[in-house]
Formats: structure tokens, sequence, C-alpha cells
């Protein structure tokens, strides 16, 4: 299933690839919460080939390096250099590029410790590193001038459009959904991966309680079908 972040991400790659600076290796992916930037981009590295490290708030730079030496199948003995060292060789040889989520927690307002070590990383070895993060998270790599330099590309992921969710429904849901209830989850879900999932478990479930071998928006009238950030339930009242 190839949504338009897919293949946004498609482009960025493309394009990066044929970069001019051997070092502007970085690209920043940011988007809101819940519209599947870990999911799609999980995916997208199993597909294509790439290291997918999801990054851990009590990372220091030491323990990052063990992740991503692990999640190249690297040892991770030595001291640390010796262990970005290892990375380095194997990337170099590889070029394999690495995502990693939550890039969020490798820099702050106050420190850029940990992604000074993956741009080292980057520049010695050249290959691609797609950092993925809130929507802020550009700002902050931009107080990091040194770091900002070596960015090629930021990519802005959206929410899901209706065709969007009509294929996510078509290709997840295991029972049929008129087009008027995958209408209704698009709105509903406010186009975030997470909900529209959410919404699909709650349809089978009801369907196969009730034996229904179709559902339409009359079948889940007034009943929850995703659940905002808050809590609060978006449920279809129909009318």
């Amino acid at each position: 299933m190839q949504t338009t972040n897919f293949r946004l991400l498609k482009e960025a790659e493309k394009i990066v690839a044929r970069r001019g600076a051997r070092e502007a290796s970085l690209v920043l992916i940011q988007g809101k919460f819940g519209i599947g930037k870990s999911e799609l981009t999980e995916r997208w590295a199993s597909e294509n080939g790439h290291a997918f490290i999801r990054a851990k708030k009590v990372w220091t730079s030491r323990s990052m390096l063990e992740d991503v030496a692990t999640e190249l199948g690297l040892s991770v003995r030595g001291s640390a250099k010796d262990v970005e060292n290892r990375i380095a060789q194997h990337l170099a040889q590889t070029m394999q590029a690495l995502i990693i989520d939550e890039a969020d927690y490798l820099a702050d307002m106050k420190s850029a410790a940990k992604l000074e070590t993956i741009r080292d990383i980057s520049d010695v070895t050249g290959t691609m590193v797609f950092l993925v993060g809130m929507e802020n998270f550009p700002a902050i790599v931009q107080r990091y001038e040194h770091i900002a330099s070596r960015v090629a590309r930021i990519v802005q992921l959206h929410p899901l459009s209706l065709i969007d969710v009509q294929a996510a429904c078509k290709a997840k849901a295991e029972v049929a959904l008129t087009p008027a209830l995958v209408d209704q989850i698009h709105r509903d879900s406010k186009g975030r991966m997470r909900h529209v999932l959410n919404a699909i478990a709650n349809i089978e479930v009801w369907a196969e309680a009730n034996s229904w071998t179709e559902v339409d928006v009359s079948h889940v009238k007034g009943k929850p079908l995703c659940a905002d950030f808050t809590g609060h339930l978006a449920a279809n009242r129909g009318g």
C-alpha cells in the first residue's frame, strides 16, 4: 500500500541520492503525531534494505552506537570510538541508509551530542541518514548550524487523504466497507493512520459479532470509531 507520504519518501531518496555535496546526507522527516510516521518509515526501510532504528529517551551516545551496531549486525565490543569506527566502515562499504525514528531524542535546545555523532558517521561514509521527528524537529536542528548545513532535504508528511484511507481500508479491512463508511473513517480519524487502523479493528469486531458481511454507516451509528489524543471519542452520529 503506497500512500502519498510513501511516495514523498521515495522522491526524497531519489533526489538526495543525486546530491552534489557528498556530506549533505541528512534528510529530516517531520509530521504530526499519529499520522503513521513510524509504521511508514519502518515498512519503507524493510522494503528497501535500509537499517531502521528507533531512538530512545534514555540513550547515551554509547548506547545509541550500540543499538545502531546491533541493528547492522556488528560487534559492540571496545570503546565507543571503536564501535563508531566499526559502523562507519560497514556503511562506507555497503552504503546502507539509516532511518532513525523518534529522532527528537537526538537533540534538544541544550545539546546535540548524539546528533553530532550521527553527522560524523554520515560525513565520513556519505551514506544517507533519514531522521524522523515531530513537526518542530527541523527547528531544533536549525539551532546547530554545523549540523543544519548537512541537511539535504526536509520532508513534510501529511495526514492521510481520502484516497489514502480508501487504500488502507481496502488493504487492511477483512470485511467490506461501503464508500460512505470509508468517508466517515477519513473524517473521524482526521487522516491519522493510527486512528484509521483502530477504526478498522473496531468495525471488524462489530461485524463478526453481528455476522455483517458488509458494513455501512447505519450499522455503526452512535458507535465510537476512533479516539483522538485527548481520549475523546469520535462517533458517527449520522445525519
